[in-house]
């Protein structure tokens, strides 16, 4: 049985080799997301969606490039406010977020190991979650 304590043991030890401090500020959370608002403020859903994915993908990427090791509320916090920005209430809910997540894991190219502790740590081991951030990942490594 795999416990919360453990996702997030492996999730620090997955992103330790980062090394590199993650601050967050609303500057850089904008600079992630700014390319695409003004698609987002379309009437189109297709195009909202595909901006909200390509910004979530975007700031997953910058996520792991310069993530302090096990900040996952920091990251979750982030999501949260992105998720807002682009007129999304629950996040969590919302298997594109974790498509999304995916994209940008694979672009970071991470380990299997990182990809296996954003699954679980994410995804709250819930396994549609597991399996969307597995599929967005899938289908951005096969591009």
């Amino acid at each position: 049985m795999t416990t919360k304590p453990f996702g997030v043991l492996l999730l620090v030890v997955a992103l330790g080799c980062a090394g590199c401090s993650f601050s967050y500020s609303s500057k850089s959370l904008s600079e992630s997301s700014g390319s695409s608002s003004d698609s987002s403020s379309s009437s189109s859903s297709g195009n909202a969606e595909r901006a909200y994915k390509r910004d979530v993908a975007d700031y997953t990427k910058a996520f792991v490039a310069s993530a302090r090791p096990g900040d996952v509320e920091a990251f979750r916090a982030d999501l949260g406010r992105l998720a807002q920005k682009h007129g999304i209430a629950n996040w969590q809910a919302n298997m594109a977020t974790y498509e999304a997540i995916g994209t940008g894991l694979a672009r970071a190219h991470v380990s299997d190991a990182q990809l296996l502790a954003f699954k679980r740590n994410l995804g709250d081991s819930d396994p549609a979650k597991m399996d969307a951030i597995q599929r967005g990942h899938d289908a951005s490594s096969a591009k």
